[in-house]
């Protein structure tokens, strides 16, 4: 009798041969018909069955094959979405409802900076910024309870965490980083899955954009005050000219005696204050005509202590901490002279009382990270640094947006104008620089002015005294001004001197006067801006017809207008109006004399 257990196809071939042999045996007995009929069936069937369980072999071995195909697939899977989750440019994490990690990929562990292994079981909000995890908070309130994709930004330290474990145990780094979660709840609503974006440099990009979108805005304001500030400085110089020369002549003609000359002398004076402060707005519209020269920045400042010791009193100490390295800006002297004394004189002001004022130089490499990150701007370069600090009652957030703005001022009404620091703020821009300011209420202010640093210094250049006059009075002068009041009154001015005048309203006018005088006018008095033609180019026409004719050029206009006209800067002898009756002589004497 067959036992019930599962035979393989080798015991059903043992148990037909068997019954093979049975029926043989029983083949030589008539007897057992019927046995041997069932035997034969047994056979059959044994037979059959041999055949589908070899065949169903085949197929086990055949599935079998597969299944360890797939087992390999699977693993090469799991393997590939293994490594798709843990390298992905993104963090994944898997956080409970009380914020408690339960997985995490590798780029999450490496943004948190910790060993996966200390990972699991703690808070996330502990690597939040703890003035962000009220954010966080509430994020994680949304995502739960509204049951939708939500999304918010925080900003993450693995600092937290570092104080609970040794440092063998913490992780790699403790840098802030700023990340973008977005978020999901799983299917058993008792957590969720969020992806961390570290996107620490596009809010550094953002941040740097910002800032320069700043500084742009703030240096087109300034620009635009500059212009508006230029745009009256020739009608105004003009008609100062002709006051302050017509008051001038008056006062000399005027006998000291008389009352006339009191109000005589306060019409000159409020008039020179006037050119003062048009001059100063020429200085904060960067529009001043300058000569510059190379000056050694230690020199410079010493030069100017002496002055500035004097005008801030004696109960305020004067700390000159000069750089041991010699460094050379190209500039103006007098437009130092003037930075120095604005800003000791803005210091003075801000000290009641006792105080010190420190002075220093020095030179600075900046790079490019350190020009956006300087709020005036600047390119980046070698630069020397001239500072002035001071221990006075310093400035509010709010007011030192406003400084450098021309008639902005906190202090007591005529203590000042409000042009002192916008005049600084224009020479500096005007000489390729920047000038930043550092201060706190109670804590003094510190102003820093960089100045591009020059190398080319060629030694030699100094000042000489000017020689003296020897022609003064002696020679025909030709005077060109399209404004009639000043024309005059230069007349006035040469023809006192002992000059014999020729004067022209227009170019064309001029070059008929010189046509017929070539042989004996000697001097040119012109203005810039004028009909038919500017100075330079009358200047060119009456070189060809008189080679040797000295020539001065005048204007009221800013400094860019006269360079657009063909005048420099520097190499020319120029004046601006409004002058006074000595500085105007001053220039002639000079020119009258050969020293170029």
């Amino acid at each position: 009798m067959m036992d019930d257990k599962q035979f393989g196809a080798d015991d059903f071939s043992g148990l037909r041969r068997r019954a093979e042999k049975r029926l043989t045996e029983q083949s030589d007995n008539p007897q057992s018909t019927s046995t041997r009929e069932d035997l034969q069936r047994l056979v059959h069937e044994l037979s059959v069955h041999q055949i589908e369980l070899e065949m169903q072999k085949e197929e086990l071995l055949h599935a079998n094959e597969n299944l360890a195909i797939s087992r390999i697939e699977l693993q090469q899977g799991l393997d590939r979405y293994t490594d798709l989750y843990d390298f992905a440019p993104v963090g994944y994490l898997t956080l409970t409802r009380d914020s408690k990690i339960a997985d995490a990929n590798l780029t999450a562990v490496k943004m948190l900076g910790v060993e996966r292994s200390l990972l699991k079981g703690e808070r996330f909000s502990r690597f939040i910024l703890e003035q962000e995890r009220q954010v966080f908070k509430r994020f994680m309130d949304r995502v739960f309870f509204g049951r939708e994709p939500e999304s918010c930004q925080v900003t993450l330290s693995n600092a937290g965490l570092q104080d609970d474990k040794s440092p063998g145990q913490a992780g790699l780094a403790a840098a802030l980083k700023t990340v973008h979660l977005d978020a999901v709840v799983c299917e058993d609503e008792h957590s969720c899955r969020v992806a961390l974006s570290d996107i620490s440099r596009q809010v550094e990009v953002e941040r740097e954009n910002a800032l320069l979108q700043d500084n742009l805005a703030q240096s087109q304001k300034m620009d635009s005050i500059g212009r508006l500030a230029g745009g009256i400085a020739h009608d105004f110089n003009n008609m100062l000219a002709v006051i302050l020369g017509h008051t001038e002549l008056a006062l000399r003609k005027a006998d000291p005696l008389l009352p006339i000359r009191s109000d005589l002398e306060a019409i000159h004076k409020a008039a020179k204050r006037s050119a003062e402060l048009t001059h100063q707005l020429l200085g904060f519209a960067r529009k001043q005509t300058v000569i510059t020269k190379v000056l050694d920045l230690n020199s410079a400042v010493e030069s100017s202590l002496k002055m500035v010791r004097r005008l801030i009193g004696e109960n305020i100490v004067v700390d000159w901490q000069q750089s041991k390295e010699k460094d050379y800006v190209n500039m103006d002297p007098a437009q130092m002279d003037q930075i120095l004394i604005n800003l000791c004189i803005n210091a003075r002001d801000a000290i009641s009382g006792e105080g010190r004022i420190i002075i220093r130089t020095g030179r600075q490499q900046v790079s490019r990270v350190d020009s956006i990150q300087v709020p005036c701007g600047m390119t980046s370069g070698d630069y020397v640094i001239l500072s002035v600090s001071d221990n006075g009652s310093g400035i509010d957030k709010e007011t030192l947006q406003h400084i450098f703005e021309p008639f902005f001022t906190t202090k007591e009404q005529n203590r000042g104008t409000g042009l002192g620091l916008s005049t600084v703020y224009g020479i500096v821009k005007q000489n390729f620089g920047c000038i930043e300011c550092t201060s706190e209420p109670g804590k003094g202010s510190t102003f820093i002015i960089y100045l591009p640093r020059y190398i080319d210094v060629v030694p030699g250049a100094a000042y000489t005294k000017s020689s003296e006059c020897t022609e003064c009075g002696k020679g025909e002068v030709l005077i060109v001004e399209d404004e009639p009041d000043i024309l005059s009154f230069i007349k006035c001015i040469f023809e006192s001197k002992g000059y014999s005048v020729h004067t022209a309203l227009k170019p064309s006018e001029a070059l008929r006067i010189a046509s017929e005088e070539s042989d004996k006018i000697g001097l040119l008095l012109t203005d810039v801006i004028m009909p038919e033609m500017n100075g330079s180019e009358l200047a060119c026409k009456l070189k060809t017809m008189i080679p040797d004719i000295k020539i001065i050029f005048m204007s009221g206009y800013t400094a860019d207008i006269i360079a657009g006209c063909g005048i420099p800067d520097g190499g020319v002898n120029f004046v601006q109006k409004p002058f006074s009756i000595a500085s105007l002589i001053k220039v002639v004497e000079k020119v009258m004399s050969n020293e170029q």
